[in-house]
């Protein structure tokens, strides 16, 4: 008998394991332990004369030592630490390797669904082919093709066990997911993502050309069976596509490292070139602000905060607008089409490979507006009709993670940094702000960070805050110097785009525009901030966290 005539036996063993248990798991497990024994008999070149009989009695033998473990042993066990009976109370003492006992354990795994299940049921849970066909609701001829086509699948993944063990091995990588628009009622598409390794690899692996589960599987290492439920998960959420042929790609745009490198030095040397026109429209800009009287109640650390916002916005709007290909397509509403999970939302991740230039990546990462510019509100707080949060993450004088202090559900979806800034400006102790208790926790860090102070004792907010009309007068600010980029810059920041753009997989349909250029352009902005910073335009003389951010109100 070889590994592969094993599988004629599931039936009747699974029958006869299902009279030793209490349930069908037991069964499943002392049908898997008995098979391993039989690897491990044979490895050591052992002949079983009668299969039959030789797998019935070690599995009677395999219920009864589990019978005698139960008394004297936890009832939670490792089997593959636990030596395979395959004789009358002999114990073999050596456990199989992974490289013939695992085989058959997993191997049944990473078949296609529509083949594993009937191999499970009827060699596994003992039904019969009319009995699955009832089950399944499909006919008994479909039901006998796909045992047929599951054991010859089986079959050949056994006998070519090591070509598999041979293949050079996967080396997880991890994504970095944003997105534009509006996300979903829990968070989508970030929270289908992030933290959950296995659901990012099947997205960079099905990336390039669609793929069948068992293809990622083969890829990944991981039997289908475990794949199939996050895959269904990513179609379900709208960032996978299942083709008729039950193929599936990703449905969104993925960043690799060589889109980041061989677009970062263009973008430095565009900025180096055409710097003096841009400082110009945001020194105006600046001048125009200074002169406001609500830029005179600030103090000198608010100023300086207000300033920074202001022109970060005005650059990334000219980086998103200055082109009109950009601007239709930002203002596109196909751009963020309406999702099931009652978000408006276009998807876009960076991909971060086991190996990568990590200094290079660092390099490019200090050029970077993490998520740009972002917008959170909160309605009918103490005295407002709303609280608007205008901020920017940068890797230049603010914390680019500001939200982690407290946590993403606290900063974003319960709104407590606004409720935390609100109070301090009216003089409400936070205590009395129904504030979560982890913020409360945080207000330290958030001192650290340069969004509250203390003055005198008393906590004060350590931002602009600004009324609506206040805002929308620096915001008038901030579309003129747009404005005045788009008008002398356009046309050649049009064809410097037009350069280098993304080019897709083939199969990536309609993707918005703006996600192909954007990784030619999201190094501009920072770039002529730290070329300013060098010349000695901006930011001089600071030396401590100063987050571009504002807090906009309406009574």
């Amino acid at each position: 008998m070889n590994k592969t005539e094993l599988l004629t036996y599931f039936d009747d063993l699974f029958a006869l394991a299902l009279t030793k248990s209490k349930n069908r798991q037991d069964a499943e497990d002392l049908v898997s332990d008995t098979m391993l024994a039989a690897l491990a008999c044979l490895k050591h070149g052992d002949e079983i004369e009668y299969p039959r009989t030789w797998l019935a009695n070690t599995l009677m033998h395999k219920a009864n030592d589990r019978l005698r473990r139960l008394y004297r042993q936890p009832p939670i066990l490792n089997m593959d630490a636990i030596g395979d009976v395959y004789e009358d109370d002999q114990v073999f003492d050596t456990v199989c390797e992974s490289d013939e006992a695992a085989e058959l354990r997993r191997e049944l795994l990473y078949l296609a669904k529509l083949s594993r299940e009937v191999l499970l049921r009827h060699y596994f849970a003992g039904e019969s082919v009319a009995e699955i066909a009832k089950t399944l609701r499909i006919p008994e001829g479909t039901v006998k093709s796909r045992l047929s086509a599951g054991r010859g699948q089986l079959r050949n993944r056994l006998t070519k066990g090591q070509e598999h063990m041979d293949k050079k091995q996967y080396i997880p990588g991890k994504l970095a997911m944003t997105f534009g628009g509006s996300d979903g009622r829990k968070g989508e598409p970030n929270t289908l993502v992030n933290g959950d390794l296995i659901a990012q690899n099947i997205l960079i692996v099905a990336y390039d050309k669609p793929l069948l589960p068992t293809e990622i599987a083969e890829v990944l290492g991981i039997p289908t069976v475990y794949l199939e439920p996050v895959i269904d998960r990513l179609v379900d959420g709208e960032l996978m596509v299942r083709q008729d042929s039950g193929r599936i790609y990703t449905d969104f745009i993925i960043y690799h490292p060589e889109d980041r490198y061989s677009r970062f030095e263009p973008q430095k040397r565009f900025v180096k070139e055409h710097f003096d026109t841009f400082w110009a429209a945001m020194d105006t800009l600046l001048c125009n602000i200074r002169k406001l009287d609500s830029y005179q109640t600030l103090t000198p650390l608010q100023k300086i905060k207000l300033e920074r916002y202001a022109t970060l916005k005005a650059l990334q709007d000219f980086e998103f607008y200055g082109c009109p290909k950009l601007q239709e397509s930002f203002n596109d509403p196909n751009s963020y089409p309406q999702r099931k999970d009652g978000g408006r939302w276009s998807a876009v991740a960076y991909h971060y490979p086991a190996v990568y230039d990590e200094a290079k990546d660092n390099q490019i990462s200090n050029y970077l507006i993490h998520g740009g510019h972002r917008s959170s509100r909160l309605l009918d707080y103490r005295g407002t009709k709303c609280l608007d949060l205008y901020e920017f993450d940068t890797p230049f004088y603010d914390s680019p993670y500001r939200a982690s202090a407290a946590g993403f559900d606290s900063y974003f979806l319960n709104r407590d940094m606004h409720k935390l800034l609100w109070c301090t400006h009216i003089g409400v102790t936070p205590e009395n702000g129904e504030l979560d208790e982890r913020m409360l926790q945080t207000i330290d860090r958030y001192i650290t960070f340069g969004m509250l102070r203390r003055d005198n004792g008393t906590l004060k907010p350590d931002i602009a805050i600004l009324s609506r009309t206040e805002y929308n007068e620096i915001n008038s600010f901030i579309s003129a110097a747009t404005t005045s980029l788009t008008e002398v810059l356009g046309y050649a920041y049009s064809r410097f785009l037009d350069s280098i753009p993304l080019k897709p997989p083939a199969h990536l349909k309609n993707q918005p525009v703006f996600r192909l250029y954007c990784i030619s352009s999201h190094c501009i902005v920072m770039a002529v901030v730290r070329e300013a910073y060098e010349r000695g335009l901006h930011l001089t003389e600071l030396d401590c966290c100063c987050p571009p951010a504002v807090l906009v109100y309406d009574n």
